[in-house]
């Protein structure tokens, strides 16, 4: 029973963070009068829905524009295909390509976050541009995207107590069947790069569940100048009606520090059997 339990648990804590980590995907769409914002750079303002159309401004990235209309031409950016979108920039109409347009926006202080997806060949990348107020250019950041649907969400924090940085990135990857790896990963970002900072696997099915979770010094759980590593695992029967009903679980706790832009220890490189 306890793997369904964590399965209704992950179900909930989406449900209950829909508002602050809405859904991003290869099918993401605007809507007619949707403030958006230029994932891309420098990018061209065009008289029509073509590559080969008037430029009306060039505009940097981070520029909001509002959506006027989706159109039904479409064209192969960064391996997705995607639409032109009409749009409104100060008081010019014109078109973008929906490749440019950042999925979403998240703000901290003078720090923002845009993404997009790429893909090569059959391959899913998530890529995330950080824009600082006090910076003339961005920094960009390109992952593999490990989930196992296409849906994900992105969170930006302060530093939540860790030394030396100033954001810390959330990514998580959104269940959608049972068995979805509802994991994600961490970035920290320090005002001149942005580093990976560990990729994390969640997932529960019929019989089995494991999961990994980390937690910053001033998270509940935290302590002052650690990173906390949980690992846990758990089997159960399955069968109500059989008298030998079994359930068993198992978690691995491991203190961590930041030093050298990595995880020291790396947790991923320790077994159980190191710890006894």
């Amino acid at each position: 029973m306890k793997q369904l339990v964590f399965i209704l648990i992950i179900i909930l804590s989406y449900l209950g963070n829909a508002q602050e980590c809405n859904y991003l995907g290869v099918d993401k769409k605007f809507e007619n009068g949707d403030t958006t914002y230029l994932f891309g750079d420098n990018v061209r303002l065009r008289s029509l829905p073509s590559s080969d159309s008037e430029i009306i401004a060039t505009l940097k990235i981070g520029t909001p524009l509002q959506i006027v209309a989706l159109t039904d031409i479409t064209e192969t950016f960064n391996g997705i295909r995607s639409p032109w979108y009409k749009v409104r920039y100060n008081n010019e109409t014109g078109y973008v390509l929906g490749g440019l347009i950042s999925m979403t926006k998240v703000e901290e202080e003078n720090v923002n976050c845009f993404v997009n997806l790429e893909q090569k060949e059959s391959i899913m990348y998530i890529v995330i541009r950080v824009v600082s107020t006090l910076k003339p250019n961005y920094i960009e950041h390109k992952s593999l995207f490990l989930g196992d649907n296409n849906g994900f969400c992105i969170k930006l924090y302060n530093n939540r107590g860790v030394e030396g940085i100033r954001n810390i990135i959330q990514v998580n990857y959104l269940p959608e069947s049972c068995g979805a790896n509802s994991g994600g990963y961490y970035l920290f970002y320090n005002d001149t790069e942005l580093h990976k900072v560990i990729d994390l696997t969640s997932r529960g099915e019929i019989g089995y569940w494991e999961s990994e979770n980390i937690y910053f010094p001033s998270d509940e759980l935290g302590e002052k100048n650690k990173i906390i590593y949980i690992k846990e695992n758990g089997q159960d029967s399955e069968d109500r009606d059989s008298e030998f009903n079994w359930e068993k679980s198992s978690k691995m706790k491991i203190k961590l520090e930041w030093k050298n832009n990595s995880l020291t220890p790396n947790p991923k490189k320790i077994k159980r059997e190191d710890l006894n």
